[in-house]
């Protein structure tokens, strides 16, 4: 079989092998580990970075108050030596390492998470996971309330005068929910205690008099200064005496909304991790303070030097408190999206580790392969859908898509290596999480009369439509199968078209596309990490899709508390009312505090349930295709590189595919013979 392969190989490695041979041509020495990473990264500053290719390299650079092991991948000492939880889960105090320190030898302190996690809620950062912390007391406050209060005194309350003007003897539910859309109104009160407002938000509501209309917009008023009061208290206290504060140096306070089991998974993760405010605040840094000659890091590597479109080389750290244990001296990651180039530069011994950029045409063959690997992970492969662009903004349409494509054909004759179709969001495998039945399916003559109904029978009548991806030799395989798709089976002239990562991820966050291809790693192995992205606004959300519903339910996940303490609990439009009921029932007999903590898991698994329910029903934003598989090829001689887990003693299954290069490390006598070291 590996006869086979190399001489499939053979047939492209000829033409690639100048590609090749730039790389290896460097005058530089070679670095121990080499890696294919896939895009070049749009940015490595922590409070700015959303991406995988980006991610490696930045938590190689800098350290969280925490750290993935290994091993576990759970999260153990990272900058913070030790902390302490309080009984009801919701305030931390860490304890800052005295040997930590940035790599121009100044001592790394509490102060310095103070500042970072700030900077990521300051709206004027604009960073797109700062929804990811809003777990921390006053953080959302500070991070959204400023911009919504200037929004409902400003745009919101001009064009709700006009609309009064227009609709004096009433508004009906159309012209309602139409205003409701269009000033995104959901997103700029979610969360409101008023009444009135919740009320105005139900998508089967429509102000039926002059006097509602009046009651509404006292309300819209009221709420805006409820969020000017509230952003003004926490722009003056959060990151100095609230939320996230320092005691001293060494004393790390963080205060919860409400107990969040996996908090200390998000410590270790981008968003919280410490940057320099000396070097990012330096006169002409804003924009470019992570360059190698300027950045000052914090993890066990040190950039050496970033060359755009060929390599960005990371150095071991000689200020980092554990460089005793990092055992790589220099790492070099090459951004490299051709699929058939990124297997030439493995199978030549240029690389180290190859994941997942291999043409699928090989999948086959290279399965047969020792070095070899394919394991289930979590993540989620998808199209996102532009709800806010006719004809996309009629639910209609959107379900007649997802009806038309066929999970199936592609996942077997398309990826050929295990992958599961989607009819659901949330990947499986997440422990004490079941996922709701969908009415995801292949079902073409349904999705024809949906499209009929919507007013375009057989595509009639309907523009060509735009499917976007990232270049990527497997991303276009799969668009170009679901354009075909849509032809055959709908009668829409569908156009799969590529982007360059960094414009791909303009595009999508302008909301300039139709459909666009997109995949989703959870941060966390919780199923809150592939739903709270769906919220009203959320900063990787980007389709338009706003429901107050899905909202509360994902709200009430995270505060189960409040939840509780709600006496209309039971009046929301639950899918499955008997579950929610009986989780509740088992909270309120549980005795000791392990039976009242297991009930809340319980009942905020089924909330969670619930919220996916919503995200995949009748508005459905999002076109599921497949669950991954974690892929590619190691090099035998790459040591301390985990595909399994172990947790106390259990064996796991390494679903998000984290490598910390911390723990790398080369085993020279495996190396493979005859190949360039």
């Amino acid at each position: 079989m590996i006869r086979t392969l190399l001489a499939i190989a053979s047939a492209f490695a000829g033409a690639l092998l100048l590609v090749a041979l730039n790389f290896g041509a460097s005058n530089e020495e070679r670095a121990d580990f080499v890696f294919l990473n896939g895009s070049e990264p749009q940015t490595i500053d922590p409070g700015l970075l959303t991406g995988v290719p980006g991610g490696r390299i930045t938590m190689s650079l800098f350290e969280g108050l925490a750290r993935y092991d290994e091993r576990s991948m759970e999260p153990v000492p990272g900058v913070a030596e030790s902390w302490t939880v309080s009984p009801d889960g919701r305030r931390y105090e860490f304890t800052i390492r005295k040997d930590a320190k940035w790599s121009d030898g100044t001592p790394v302190t509490a102060h310095d998470f103070t500042y970072s996690w700030r900077r990521v809620q300051d709206p004027a950062t604009g960073a797109e996971y700062a929804y990811l912390m809003h777990m921390v007391e006053y953080a959302a406050a500070f991070n959204l309330y400023g911009g919504q209060a200037d929004r409902l005194e400003g745009e919101v309350a001009e064009a709700f005068r006009k609309f009064v003007e227009a609709h004096k003897e009433g508004a009906s539910r159309d012209s309602w929910q139409g205003f409701v859309r269009d000033h995104t109104l959901a997103d700029l009160v979610g969360g409101t205690p008023d009444p009135t407002l919740l009320g105005a938000l139900d998508p089967a509501v429509g102000l039926a008099s002059a006097a509602d209309l009046v009651a509404v917009g006292e309300a819209l008023s009221g709420e805006a200064q409820r969020r000017r009061k509230l952003f003004e208290w926490a722009d003056a206290h959060f990151g100095v005496d609230a939320g996230i504060y320092a005691i001293d140096d060494e004393k790390l306070v963080i205060q919860l909304i409400a107990p969040t089991p996996y908090f200390l998974s998000l410590v270790a993760f981008y968003p919280a991790l410490p940057v320099p405010r000396w070097v990012v605040e330096a006169p002409g840094n804003a924009r470019d303070w992570f360059l190698p000659e300027k950045i000052v890091t914090n993890g066990p590597f040190d950039l050496e030097s970033w060359r755009v479109n060929d390599r960005i080389r990371m150095v071991k750290s000689e200020t980092y408190w554990g460089r005793d244990e990092v055992r790589l001296g220099r790492i070099d990651a090459l951004p490299i999206e051709h699929e058939a180039t990124a297997l030439n530069l493995y199978l030549t011994g240029e690389v180290e580790w190859l994941t997942g950029q291999y043409p699928l045409d090989l999948s086959e063959a290279l399965s047969q392969r020792d070095d070899f690997y394919a394991h289930p992970g979590l993540a989620v492969y998808f199209y996102k859908i532009n709800t806010a662009r006719p004809p996309f903004d009629d639910p209609r349409v959107r379900r007649a898509v997802n009806l038309a494509i066929d999970r199936e054909l592609i996942t077997q004759q398309v990826l050929q290596l295990g992958q599961l179709p989607a009819t659901h969001f949330v990947p499986p495998g997440m422990p004490g999480y079941e996922s709701p039945v969908t009415r995801l399916r292949f079902d073409p003559e349904e999705a024809r009369m949906l499209l009929a109904e919507a007013g375009f029978p057989g595509g009639k009548g309907m523009r060509e439509i735009g499917i976007l991806y990232n270049t990527n030799e497997s991303h276009r395989k799969v668009a170009e199968v679901v354009a075909d798709q849509l032809r055959r089976n709908l009668g829409i002239e569908a156009r799969a078209y590529n982007q360059e990562w960094q414009s791909f991820l303009t595009t999508v966050k302008n909301l300039d596309y139709d459909i666009s291809r997109y995949g989703w790693i959870g941060d966390y192995e919780d199923p809150n990490t592939f739903l709270d992205m769906w919220l009203t606004g959320g900063g990787n959300n980007n389709t338009g899709f706003g429901e107050p519903v899905f909202d509360r339910w994902i709200a009430a996940a995270g505060d189960l508390e409040s939840f509780l303490a709600r006496t209309d609990m039971m009046d929301e439009p639950w899918q499955e009312p008997d579950r929610i009921r009986e989780r509740v029932a088992e909270f309120e007999i549980a005795q000791s505090p392990e039976e009242r903590r297991s009930a809340l898991g319980k009942l905020r698994m089924q909330i969670l349930r619930e919220a996916e329910a919503i995200l995949m029903g009748d508005a459905i934003p999002i076109v599921p295709i497949y669950f991954y598989v974690n892929s590619g090829l190691l090099a035998p001689e790459v040591k301390g590189f985990y595909m399994e887990t172990e947790r106390n003693g259990v064996a796991g299954v390494n679903l998000r595919s984290l490598h910390p290069f911390r723990g790398v490390w080369i085993d020279e006598s495996l190396a493979r013979p005859g190949l360039r070291r």
